[in-house]
């Protein structure tokens, strides 16, 4: 009796001092994730804690990112390229709504009932990446997202304790990533609404000094004109020429500055955005050719259509892609790709949207120089005004449309633009 009374009060021993690991565990983890504010960062200091912990040495991280209802793959730990092609999961599917409504992990070996009610594609799926544990990532009462959890050992998986702070860290680790994400996005906005407004404190000024300049400029040039036709035979024709050329750059200039608020007249009409994209490229073939640069344009099938200034837009598709022939001096690949997108505006409604996708392979934008890339005047090319850019972004604002950049330096560009779809 003694005997087996001293083992209770040991295994009771055993089992309070594991919990009161655990506890030390859990305030340190909450303590880290805390003080991390990149979401990249923050998923990979989770994962590098849980194969500490756990001995989990394969993890995978989904999240569902903005208006998809796909989860993405936003880190992963363990697994080669190839085989993460195979995770496939969405909102809509069996794994995600048992998660959400149970909001406890699946044991995927233990729990054979509950992987019963998994599709076949969900089954096949965790079967083939080997998933031991699904954990799920919750904020507010959503599954922001989840956590597979495997390990090269074949025997690996976790006791009930263990899956009981899995979850733990799991709540912990959900709060944030979510927290993390929003200071990301309220932090995007504001670099989209402090690059909006020194776009617009340069348009008014180029509006109140364009007819200061302009008027000098074309009285500048009637004259160089005049004299131009006096130096008919004469060695200072070339001269004057070179002064004409020159005015006739200022005057773009003006043109570029004034385009930053769009001041001219807006003539909206129904345009296919695939056919002048088709047009665009046919100018800028001999130039692609030229460069020994190959341009993929994969024409869509069903026509899509924006409200919009055929002339505005013509200009913004030219610029966008004469930027990316420019960054492939030695060659390279243009890629123009163009689909319709829902994007969520409320909790319950979806607006239309088409998006083009100007991908090079070029030398892509140094990081320091990202920040920078919409303001008037800012260039790193030879002889560039700076104003492309500036110009695009005040096309796509007009148009109520998004304009964003990726870039990694020396390996390329991806320029995106999302405009309203009308019927």
């Amino acid at each position: 009796m003694m005997r087996l009374l001293r083992g209770r009060l040991s295994q009771k021993n055993v089992t309070y001092g594991r919990w009161r690991e655990h506890l030390t565990t859990l305030i340190e983890f909450n303590r880290s994730v805390m003080l991390i504010a990149d979401p990249d960062a923050l998923m990979a200091s989770i994962s590098a804690r849980i194969e500490q912990l756990f001995g989990a040495d394969r993890i995978i991280f989904l999240r569902s990112i903005g208006e998809s209802n796909a989860y993405t793959i936003s880190f992963s730990l363990g697994y080669e390229a190839e085989e993460l092609k195979k995770v496939t999961l969405t909102q809509r599917d069996r794994l995600a709504k048992w998660l959400l409504t149970n909001e406890t992990a699946l044991m995927v070996r233990e729990d054979s009932e509950v992987c019963a009610y998994l599709s076949a594609g969900e089954r096949a799926m965790l079967e083939e990446m080997d998933v031991r544990v699904c954990v799920p990532l919750l904020a507010l009462s959503r599954l922001t997202g989840m956590i597979l959890l495997s390990s090269t050992d074949k025997e690996w998986a976790l006791s009930s304790d263990d899956l009981s702070v899995v979850m733990m860290v799991a709540i912990q680790a959900g709060i944030a990533i979510e927290n993390a994400c929003l200071l990301e996005e309220q932090r995007e906005r504001l670099r989209k609404l402090y690059r909006a407004e020194r776009l617009a404190t340069a348009g008014q000024l180029a509006a109140s000094i364009a007819h200061e300049i302009r008027n000098p400029l074309t009285a500048i040039r009637s004259t160089v004109q005049y004299l131009l036709k006096q130096h008919e035979n004469k060695p200072e024709r070339a001269l004057i020429e070179g002064v004409i050329s020159e005015v006739d750059r200022m005057n773009r200039t003006v043109d570029g500055l004034l385009s930053l608020t769009r001041r001219t007249e807006f003539k909206a009409d129904r345009i296919d955005v695939g056919q002048l994209i088709r047009q665009t490229l046919l100018l800028l073939q001999n130039q692609a050719r030229d460069q020994s640069v190959s341009v993929e344009w994969p024409e869509p099938t069903p026509d899509l259509f924006v409200m919009g200034d055929v002339s505005q837009l013509k200009q913004l598709f030219l610029n966008l892609m004469l930027n990316g022939l420019q960054a492939m001096t030695g060659g390279g690949e243009l890629q123009v790709k163009l689909a319709p997108l829902d994007k969520a505006i409320g909790p319950d409604s979806y607006k239309a949207w088409v998006r083009v996708s100007i991908i090079d392979t070029g030398c892509g934008i140094p990081p320091e120089h990202m920040e920078n890339i919409f303001d008037p005047f800012f260039t790193t090319k030879s002889g560039g005004t700076g104003l492309g850019l500036s110009t695009s972004h005040a096309i796509v604002r007009q148009h109520a449309g998004e304009l964003e950049i990726t870039s990694v330096q020396g390996s390329g560009t991806r320029v995106t633009i999302q405009l309203p779809l009308i019927g």
